[in-house]
């Protein structure tokens, strides 16, 4: 099991899970070093959420890509605001136990969105940067339907399969963008509704601003982040 892999990293901090290889003994040993930060949003902003999520039409149906055109982050709602000083209170907790560089608010872009699965729908295996100036994303849960999100590890997973995180109400995972993950079928016969976001540093944004493609769609979502001390 992942859980109990001998290249798993121990803390006594238990939102923390990691696991990093060994030193390699040749140039062509494998290396890893997968983190994944599990914690909670806490009921208020939980219930405010969710219901700001459930009553957009455009979180409905993942598949028209209607997800890449709008940032929940530059919505006029107080929640929203909430929202973004706890992820970034998780954010620095996050960082703190790798021992990374803790970015100021003035930073980091984020941008959001909702995702509602119906009946049958699922997210195939993705994952959302694979550059050199990926950085972390998240995933929020946000009904109570038994599902869960499902994380690949490279190296490991082949053999020991999928990471599986449950999706329990105001949950949240922040975990590097690069992290290949799925949402399996939902079969439970309710709409499930989470929000999913992007981070993203300020080499990102101005890699885009010194080599603006006006033609790729990918840089024109990336460009509705919203940086986090103006939100």
């Amino acid at each position: 099991m992942l859980s109990t892999h001998p290249s798993r990293v121990h803390y006594d901090n238990q939102k923390m899970y990691r696991w990093k290889s060994w030193k390699g003994n040749t140039p062509f040993s494998p290396s890893w070093d997968i983190s994944l930060y599990l914690d909670e949003l806490g009921n208020d902003i939980t219930n405010d959420l969710n219901e700001l999520i459930s009553a957009q039409d455009i979180c409905i149906d993942p598949y028209r890509n209607e997800w890449m055109k709008y940032n929940i982050f530059s919505w006029d709602a107080n929640i929203i605001g909430v929202l973004s000083d706890r992820i970034y209170q998780i954010y620095s907790e996050y960082i703190s136990e790798l021992g990374y560089e803790l970015l100021p608010k003035n930073k980091i872009w984020i941008r959001g969105w909702g995702v509602a699965l119906d009946e049958g729908e699922f997210l195939v295996h993705h994952a959302h940067s694979f550059h050199e100036n990926t950085y972390l994303s998240g995933n929020i849960a946000l009904s109570d339907l038994q599902t869960t999100t499902d994380y690949y590890f490279p190296y490991i997973g082949w053999h020991f399969k999928y990471f599986k995180v449950p999706n329990t109400p105001g949950s949240i995972t922040i975990f590097p963008s690069w992290l290949e993950h799925r949402v399996d079928r939902n079969t439970t016969g309710q709409l499930r509704y989470s929000v999913g976001f992007d981070m993203f540093t300020e080499h990102t944004m101005d890699y885009i601003l010194e080599n603006r493609n006006e033609s790729s769609e990918l840089q024109k979502t990336i460009l509705l982040s919203k940086r986090m001390d103006m939100i």
